[in-house]
């Protein structure tokens, strides 16, 4: 899937709004991983502004894209214990009534996150750094559209 970059903006935009909006009254592991979302959702926002408007930057392209990769895969399964929803969280039913795809997203979320990195400590240009971005921001769009409440 490809997204311009101009609704890669606008998709990290959204996600950093909205994701620091419901973490007020948040506890435990739901405020845990409204954290780790939030990170994510600012490394994304770093990444998508580069991708925009520059300057390009392969290091904090790695840094940032390697913090997200922290952040998925086990590390966000472990933040997502069956029946971890408060009234704050955006959290739907649907992630431990169809587990193994949320768990798939979680470990594209990973890969893709952990390729961008690589591409970056290889001093990739823009070109291909910006597909590999297009990916990550992908598999954000497919797990929100699945497992997220809508706003």
């Amino acid at each position: 899937m490809r997204i311009g970059r101009t609704g890669l903006v606008v998709l990290t935009g959204i996600f950093v709004a909205g994701a620091a909006w419901a973490q007020e009254g948040a506890t435990g592991v739901v405020k845990e991983r409204m954290d780790a979302m939030s990170d994510i959702g600012d490394q994304m926002k770093i990444i998508g502004k580069m991708m925009k408007s520059g300057p390009y930057d392969t290091a904090t392209l790695a840094t940032a894209s390697g913090n997200i990769a922290g952040h998925a895969g086990p590390a966000l399964l472990k933040l997502f214990p069956e029946g971890s929803i408060q009234e704050t969280s955006d959290a739907k039913q649907e992630i431990w009534t169809d587990w193994p795809k949320f768990q798939a997203l979680a470990g594209d979320l990973e890969a893709s996150a952990q390729a961008l990195k690589d591409l970056a400590e290889d001093g990739a240009g823009k070109e291909l750094t910006s597909a590999a971005f297009g990916t990550l921001a992908g598999t954000c769009k497919s797990c929100h559209e699945t497992f997220r409440v809508k706003k």
